[in-house]
């Protein structure tokens, strides 16, 4: 099928995936949570999806948030290895 989206040979679960994030899986689990617990209170499915998506929406920043700031460490530790003498957060004079 055209439209499908192409499976990799080696596709690795939502659990090997958030291994090495657990704070991220821990989020997941408390978005279900909190979608299980609206709908047995009576919120309507679109109220569920809506507060699902706002949810989800918060979890990809974080993890984009996440992702910057461990890309940002490892460009500034092979700067630090390329030219030692770098200096990081000086005060301007």
């Amino acid at each position: 099928m055209k439209n499908e989206p192409q499976k990799s040979k080696i596709q690795k679960s939502l659990d090997e995936r958030f291994a090495k994030h657990p704070e991220m899986y821990e989020q997941m689990h408390r978005i279900a949570d909190e979608m299980e617990q609206a709908i047995t209170k009576g919120m309507t499915a679109d109220e569920a999806e809506e507060m699902a998506i706002k949810r989800i929406n918060e979890l990809g920043r974080a993890m984009l948030t996440d992702w910057a700031k461990a890309r940002h460490e490892r460009s500034v530790e092979d700067v630090r290895q390329e030219k030692p003498s770098t200096i990081r957060d000086s005060k301007k004079n």
